[in-house]
């Protein structure tokens, strides 16, 4: 049987210089393609490794990127399409990998050497770099996994124009400025490879496994030695004590013989990213942001504090089961009560995709109810697979962002900082009209509608928020891959962790 991984998994260390020498050096170089040849719109998926004449690793990039937004043009922002450096990175990754592993000597340490074109600026580097965190780790469920194959990856930036200062083509403190900001570049790359691996990893663990009891262990392993970062957790018994009445009916009571309480199945985990800790200073200050979810949560928090982002984050996952109440034909409708008072009425579900949609939505409307109560932050973010509409609208590579019609702005925000990771989202609409569809006449609100789930979800989230700003990401089809295409694996994507660490950076 697959046990569950040592978490988070180490990443490759990638430095920046001029060439380095030696026979653990393997070489590779990343060139431009001014006419890609690929079967698909996008010529980054059908990047691939070729080994050149001389013995190097040659992988091509395509001369233009693609849009992955709609709401500007690329030509006015070349900043938001898909250069194919990260898939650039992933595909090198993969293939020396299995170079690597076939090696006589297996423990030989491996020095992965990629020399840039001229024309690369930091935020190629900074694709490739976080191409390279991806596809250098498979996903897997062991707890034993052998450490990542390519360990140390080079990049050679000796033809790029800008990087020398004292030829002739700047000044000594103009090269130190470039060097610095291509290291940064390639650090937050790496910072948001790793988030999007931390997050892919959790959200494969199976369903009952990842209970209460081993969220709490996770949590704390995974920001634990992080400054700046703070881990509470709470069980079945605290959940009752403060009327978590949605998260509370999702759990089956009962049905195991090591935990007749339930108390392993459900519960609630706090994370808390406070720039202000990080520097030993205790505030009680209100958070800029409420983030709701489940794997991508720690991957955020964790991403935030190795880049010392500026916003005091608090994050909540809820940990549920998968066992809402059933309505009885002929009886009222199954109704519970939020953390806030406020009621939902579970009427009938069709099948066990409704039913794990359902038990969802009961447990971010407590967390938002919850959080909001408890910390009054600025906004209210929740993310996570919250129906399978949205992945039927929009198919497997784009996410869903709806928000408060108040406050437009920051649903352009994610879709615009979401493209220049490499994320596509789409916005939707939040019709007033559609509010009728989110209330019922024997509750405050009901958990299934009858209308467009896509949009009334997040109407229904909103419920929950007491008037602050709430947007909501729903990930139902780009959460899941069942193909190797770019820097996507095969199974769960980790989709949105880097777009919400590039929102909440600056």
């Amino acid at each position: 049987m697959k046990r569950i991984p040592n978490l988070p998994r180490p990443t490759p260390e990638i430095t920046v210089g001029t060439t380095v020498t030696g026979s653990d050096v393997i070489d590779c170089r990343v060139l431009v393609d001014e006419n890609p040849v690929g079967s698909s719109a996008n010529p980054a998926a059908d990047l691939a490794a070729d080994l050149a004449a001389d013995g190097v690793w040659e992988v091509h990039v395509p001369a233009e990127p693609t849009a992955l937004t709609d709401l500007t043009e690329l030509a006015d922002e070349p900043r938001l399409g898909d250069d194919g450096w990260r898939s650039a990175g992933a595909v090198l990754s993969r293939r020396l990998s299995t170079l690597i592993a076939a090696h006589p000597v297996r423990a030989k340490r491996h020095t992965v050497q990629i020399r840039v074109p001229k024309s690369a600026t930091a935020q190629n580097l900074r694709n490739l770099s976080l191409g390279i965190v991806l596809g250098g780790r498979p996903l897997v469920v062991t707890r034993k996994d052998a450490a990542a194959e390519v360990r140390s990856v080079h990049l050679d930036v000796s033809d790029v124009s800008d990087f020398g200062g004292s030829d002739g083509n700047g000044s000594d403190g103009d090269a130190v400025a470039m060097v610095k900001r291509v290291e940064d570049a390639v650090q937050r790359g790496r910072v948001l490879g790793a988030a999007t691996m931390l997050a892919r990893d959790i959200d494969a663990v199976p369903s009952p496994t990842a209970t209460s009891v081993w969220w709490r262990r996770k949590a704390k392993a995974v920001l634990g030695d992080v400054p700046g970062t703070r881990v509470k957790t709470h069980g079945r018994g605290w959940l009752q004590r403060k009327g978590f009445g949605g998260l509370l009916a999702t759990a089956s009571a009962g049905t195991s013989v090591n935990d007749p309480e339930g108390e392993d199945e459900v519960g609630l985990v706090e994370m808390f990213w406070d720039p202000a800790a990080a520097e030993g200073d205790l505030t009680n200050e209100r958070p800029d942001i409420l983030l709701i979810g489940g794997a991508i949560v720690p991957a955020v928090i964790r991403a935030l504090a190795e880049l010392k982002g500026p916003k005091k984050v608090v994050g909540l996952v809820p940990v549920h089961g998968y066992s809402p109440p059933v309505s009885v034909p002929g009886r009222a409708k199954a109704v519970v009560e939020h953390v806030n008072g406020t009621t939902t009425q579970i009427p009938g579900f069709s099948g066990a995709a409704e039913r794990a949609e359902v038990c969802r939505r009961l447990a971010a409307a407590d967390a938002v109810a919850y959080g909001v109560e408890r910390y009054r932050p600025r906004r209210v973010v929740v993310v996570g697979g919250l129906t399978t509409a949205s992945k039927s609208a929009l198919g497997e590579l784009t996410g869903a962002v709806s928000g408060d019609p108040r406050d437009a702005q920051a649903v352009r925000r994610v879709t615009l900082r979401g493209a220049r990771v490499g994320e596509r989202w789409w916005p939707l609409p939040s019709p007033a009209h559609l509010e009728k569809k989110v209330s019922t006449r024997d509750a405050d609100v009901t958990a299934v509608f009858d209308g467009p789930d896509a949009l009334a979800v997040p109407l229904f989230l909103r419920r929950f928020a007491a008037g602050v700003p709430c947007t909501v990401l729903d990930i139902t089809g780009p959460s899941w891959s069942e193909s190797v295409r770019g820097e996507l694996d095969r199974g769960s994507t980790g989709f949105a962790a880097r777009t919400l660490v590039e929102w909440f950076r600056k």
